[in-house]
């Protein structure tokens, strides 16, 4: 394919939710020759983590959220110019107030790029007359993240088949990857928790909508059946006050540790995990975290929860069990936490699963062949995954 001009754009300044993977995605594209331009919020984490990756941020173009009219209409007029500068083939959006600006900017540029958006959460996709003209009159690409996505802008705002694509979320293999003794001992000492203890571990935003009542309760049962076992939480969140008493009045507190939020030292806390769980996708909708414990070859335990059991295999690199039922998710603990072999089985299955499926550059490649169709551009053989 030829090179084409790209502008990523997200009207976030957190490092957070779909920030990393529409970094990650430049990034992909950009090693496969593509000339990217990333237009984010400045003054916080993902300027930061832009310019450290080599992308850094336009400094020209504010992709605002605010409701003021001056602001918005500075904002689509300075990435109007933007797309005109560069002769941008595609504006790439990621979030609802960043989608409306590029089309609106597109209206008002000289060139005419094609848009694409790609929905990373269940809640961008209401079914309303703002939407639906958005997305169905007005966006020449949309790509959902997951099954359960792509189905709701199919069936919810009737986005046409062939504007609609699926493209799975990526990982870096190379950061996550199995844990050697070294690593694992290190991540042991990390959390100061002893050697010969059972871990399970999630990472996931500490929210009520995250799971994790059920998951104290199903650990509750699997702690009165396995001595020896503890669980560790990495995260921060509003709901935290909340899961603390929680763990107190089910009398937890010497099993359940929290680490607070962790990211330079993620890949040496997963490694000393033993088991990792997930019991709903993050705001990103990739499922990343479960992503990345994969890499490493842990095996998991998920639910079957918004897109969580497309990422996995059941009884090959995971578990899979109903939402919301606790007796469920401490069986399959228990038979994981008992069982060495499974989990080196699944730990094995899933690290394969991420290297065919699952990472940064394959993720980079579905969404050029996207950007190919939308474009009209047809790609060669040697170009196209076999």
């Amino acid at each position: 394919m030829r090179q084409l001009k790209i502008i990523q754009v997200i009207s976030s300044p957190w490092w957070t939710g779909p920030a990393e993977p529409v970094l990650f995605l430049t990034d992909a594209l950009g090693k496969r020759g593509h000339n990217m331009h990333f237009v984010c919020v400045g003054g916080d984490a993902l300027e930061a983590q832009a310019e450290a990756a080599g992308y850094p941020r336009i400094e020209d173009v504010d992709p605002t959220r605010s409701l003021s009219p001056a602001r918005i209409w500075g904002s689509v007029g300075a990435l109007a110019r933007l797309i005109d500068k560069v002769g941008a083939d595609i504006v790439h959006c990621h979030l609802s107030a960043d989608h409306w600006l590029s089309y609106f900017a597109i209206q008002r540029a000289k060139g005419r790029p094609r848009l694409v958006r790609t929905v990373h959460n269940p809640r961008a996709a209401k079914a309303n007359i703002f939407n639906k003209y958005l997305f169905n009159r007005s966006t020449d690409g949309v790509i959902g993240v997951n099954s359960h996505i792509a189905g709701i802008l199919k069936n919810q705002l009737q986005v046409p088949a062939g504007r609609l694509h699926m493209v799975r979320g990526g990982v870096d293999i190379e950061r996550f990857r199995p844990a050697s003794i070294e690593s694992r001992v290190n991540g042991r000492d990390f959390l100061k928790l002893p050697t010969k203890a059972t871990l399970i571990g999630i990472v996931s935003r500490l929210a009520s909508d995250r799971g994790y009542i059920t998951l104290l309760e199903a650990f509750r049962l699997l702690a009165v059946e396995v001595p020896g076992v503890h669980l560790v939480i990495v995260g921060k969140g509003e709901y935290l006050p909340a899961i603390q008493e929680r763990v107190g009045s089910l009398g937890l507190n010497e099993q359940v540790h929290f680490t607070g939020y962790i990211e330079e030292e993620l890949p040496e806390v997963l490694a000393g995990l033993d088991i990792f769980t997930l019991l709903a996708p993050g705001s990103e909708g990739t499922c990343r975290a479960l992503l990345e414990a994969m890499a490493m070859g842990i095996p998991c335990v998920v639910t079957s929860h918004n897109g969580l059991d497309e990422v996995v295999r059941d009884v090959v690199t995971s578990y899979v069990v109903p939402p919301n039922n606790p007796g469920a998710l401490s069986a399959a603990f228990k038979s994981l936490v008992t069982d060495k072999g499974k989990r080196i089985q699944f730990g094995r299955a899933g690290r394969q699963r991420v290297e065919r499926h699952f990472y940064n550059g394959y993720r980079g490649e579905m969404v050029e062949n996207v950007y190919a169709q939308v474009l009209g551009i047809s790609q060669s053989p040697k170009e196209m995954r076999r």
